[in-house]
C-alpha cells in the first residue's frame, strides 16, 4: 500500500448482515487482522472514512466508528490535515514481556504531587498504577478550570451530574463498551458504592429477593444487608452465573447482580446463551438485572466484549462503572446508565434526598480531561502496561511459585486467580503472609455458600517489575513454610 496515496481498501474485506457481530465490529477484526498478519504495515495509508463506506457498500457511521475502535486501542493514527495511518508499533509488540531493569528496593510509592507515602502493598487487588498517573496532564488540566472557573456554574449544580461530562461519558461508553445511551441516561455519582445504593432504595423494598454471584462482589453484599434485601447466592460456572439454579431457587427474585464481562472474582466471562437467558428472564418476571462492569478496560487479548446491556432490547438492564480503577480512587466519581430518561428523573429525586450533587471541581476538570483526549490515551497506555504486568507475573507464578500455585489464563482484569496445591497448609500459609506483609486475598472471602477449592487472587497492576519478583520471592517463602 502506497503512503502517498489516499490508501486504497484493503484487499479480501467482506461483511456480512447475516453475522452475528455488528457490522463496525466486522470491519475491526478484519482490519486488526490484516495488522496482526503483516499484509497491512505500518505507516500505511487507511482509506477515508467515505471512500471505504463507499467501496463497501455501508453507512459511514459504521465504517467510523470501527477508525476509532482502532484508533482508541492504538492501531491507527490520526494525523491532523493528512489522514489515518496505521500506528508505527502496534499493541501486540508492546505486549511482549521486556526484561526488567533493576530498581532500587521500595516498600512504599511515593505520591509525586505531595511526596506522601502511599501504602499499597503486593499483590493488593483493585489499585491502579498510580505511579503512571499522567499527573503533569492532570494538573494542567486542572489549572485550565480554575483560570476559567467564573464561565462555570458555581451554584448548585445538575444532581444528576454535571451535563458536559455526562455527554462526555455517554459518548466513550457508545464507543468503548457499545453502551446504548447519551447523556439523559447517565447519572454521575460519588463514587460505585454510592451508585449502587442509590439503584436499590429506588428500585426495590426490604425483603426482595436478589440473586447475587457467588463468589462475588463483596461491597454488593454490604450494600443488599444494608438495604434489607435477602441474598440469593448463585453458583457461578465456567461460562457465569447459573441461571438455571437461580430461577429454580429463588424465583421470585427482583434484581439480578452480575458481572457478566469479568466475573469477579473469578475472572470469567458470561456465555451468548446465558445472556440471552438472563435477558429474558427479566423481561418475562419485571425484574431489573445490575451489570457491574467494573474493569472492562483491561481485556489484553482479542477484541473487546459486548456489554450485557448492549443487547437490552426491554430497558431492564442498568450499567454501572467506575473511574476508580482507570484514574485513581480518590477521585471518588462514577456513573450509572438507566434505560429510560424517565428512570433518570426518578432517581433524582431519591439522589437529591442523600446527595444534592456529587463534587462539582472534579466533575469540570474530568469532563475537560475526557474531551481533550487524555482520558483515552492514559486507557491505552495503561492497558499495555498492565497485560505487560500481568504476563511477567504469570512467568514469575510458572518460574518460582510452581507447583504451588496454578494461575489461570485470564485475558483481562487487574489480578491473576491462583489455585492452591493441596499440600499447602493454608492456615500456615496465611500466617507466613502477616509476617512478610504480602498482601494477598483468599477467593473465600467473597463466598457466601458454594464453596471453591483454596485459591488466591493477586493483584499486579499498581506494581512495578522488580516490586512484583521480590513479592513472588516473599511468596514462595511462605508457601514453602506453609507446604505439610
Amino acid at each position: 500500500m502506497s503512503k502517498e496515496t489516499s490508501g486504497f481498501v484493503p484487499a479480501g474485506i467482506q461483511l456480512s448482515k447475516e453475522a452475528e457481530a455488528p457490522l463496525y465490529m466486522q470491519l475491526y477484526q478484519q482490519f486488526r487482522e490484516k495488522m496482526v498478519r503483516g499484509q497491512l504495515q505500518p505507516g500505511d495509508r487507511v482509506p477515508s472514512s467515505r471512500a471505504l463506506a463507499q467501496e463497501l457498500g455501508v453507512s459511514r457511521i459504521i465504517v467510523s466508528q470501527c477508525f476509532e475502535q482502532l484508533i482508541m486501542e492504538g492501531y491507527f493514527e490520526s494525523r491532523t490535515g493528512s489522514g489515518t495511518y496505521i500506528a508505527a508499533v502496534l499493541p501486540e509488540q508492546l505486549l511482549q514481556v521486556r526484561t526488567a531493569v533493576a530498581e532500587p528496593p521500595q516498600e512504599t510509592v511515593t505520591d509525586p504531587i505531595n511526596g506522601n507515602r502511599i501504602e499499597d502493598v503486593p499483590f493488593q487487588m483493585g489499585l491502579p498504577s498510580l505511579d503512571k498517573f499522567p499527573y503533569g496532564i492532570w494538573q494542567r488540566v486542572g489549572a485550565q478550570v480554575l483560570k476559567t472557573l467564573k464561565h462555570f456554574h458555581l451554584g448548585y449544580e445538575d444532581t444528576l451530574g454535571y451535563g458536559p461530562l455526562r455527554k462526555a461519558i455517554a459518548d466513550y461508553l457508545r464507543l468503548a463498551r457499545g453502551v446504548d445511551c447519551d447523556a439523559s441516561r447517565v447519572v454521575v455519582v460519588t463514587g460505585s458504592q454510592q451508585g449502587l445504593n442509590l439503584i436499590l432504595q429506588t428500585l426495590l423494598q426490604p425483603g426482595d429477593d436478589v440473586w447475587m454471584e457467588d463468589p462475588g462482589y463483596y461491597g454488593a453484599r454490604l450494600a443488599f444487608r444494608h438495604a434489607g434485601l435477602k441474598i440469593c447466592p448463585v453458583p457461578v460456572q465456567a461460562d457465569g452465573m447459573d441461571i438455571n439454579y437461580a430461577m429454580q431457587h429463588y424465583p421470585a427474585a427482583r434484581l439480578a447482580y452480575v458481572t457478566p464481562t469479568h466475573q469477579f472474582p473469578l475472572g470469567c466471562c458470561m456465555s451468548a446463551a446465558k445472556r440471552r437467558q438472563l435477558l429474558d428472564w427479566a423481561a418475562d418476571n419485571n425484574g431489573w438485572i445490575l451489570e457491574d462492569d467494573y474493569d472492562s478496560e483491561y481485556r489484553y487479548e482479542g477484541p473487546p466484549t459486548p456489554c450485557l446491556q448492549s443487547q437490552d432490547t426491554q430497558g431492564r438492564v442498568i450499567y454501572s462503572g467506575t473511574f476508580s480503577k482507570v484514574l485513581f480512587p480518590a477521585l471518588r466519581l462514577a456513573y450509572i446508565v438507566l434505560p429510560t430518561p424517565e428512570m433518570a428523573e426518578a432517581f433524582r429525586q431519591v439522589k437529591e434526598s442523600v446527595d444534592r450533587q456529587s463534587p462539582a471541581l472534579e466533575q469540570f476538570i474530568l469532563h475537560y480531561f475526557m474531551e481533550q483526549g487524555h482520558f483515552v490515551r492514559h486507557i491505552h497506555k495503561i492497558r499495555l502496561l498492565y497485560a505487560e504486568r500481568q504476563r511477567l507475573l504469570a512467568a514469575l507464578i510458572q518460574e518460582r511459585l510452581h507447583p504451588w500455585l496454578q494461575a489461570d489464563s485470564l485475558p483481562a482484569g487487574m489480578h491473576l486467580l491462583c489455585r492452591l496445591h493441596p499440600s499447602v497448609d493454608v492456615q500456615r500459609l496465611k500466617k507466613a503472609l502477616r509476617q512478610h506483609r504480602v498482601k494477598v486475598t483468599f477467593v473465600e472471602v467473597f463466598t457466601l455458600q458454594h464453596h471453591h477449592p483454596p485459591a488466591l487472587l493477586l493483584g499486579f497492576t499498581a506494581f512495578t517489575a522488580y516490586r512484583l519478583k521480590t513479592a513472588a520471592e516473599k511468596l514462595a517463602a511462605c508457601l514453602e513454610y506453609a507446604t505439610a
